[in-house]
């Protein structure tokens, strides 16, 4: 399991390498699966992780609330500003 982190500067380089990976893999999943279908399975697959984290625990609701908050803004949103938060 990954380091607790101490910063949100620490955090913020964390998000970003993490981003870049997955921007790496997706173009594969692109490849097999329809632009739809892969982001329907990341929705699938960020609801259950938040779900898991809530009931271990890991993180609050309110918590996992502003994680969903963030996507919408970043989906729908086009004034969102870019760095993580």
């Amino acid at each position: 399991m990954p380091a607790i982190l101490d910063s949100d500067t620490s955090l913020d380089r964390q998000i970003l390498a993490c981003t870049v990976d997955l921007n790496e893999l997706l173009p594969k999943l692109a490849e097999r699966y329809s632009p739809v279908v892969v982001i329907r399975a990341l929705a699938t697959h960020v609801g259950g992780g938040l779900k898991a984290f809530v009931q271990c625990g890991v993180c609050t609701e309110e918590q996992a609330l502003s994680v969903l908050k963030r996507v919408e803004l970043l989906a729908l949103d086009t004034s969102a500003p870019s760095r993580p938060s």
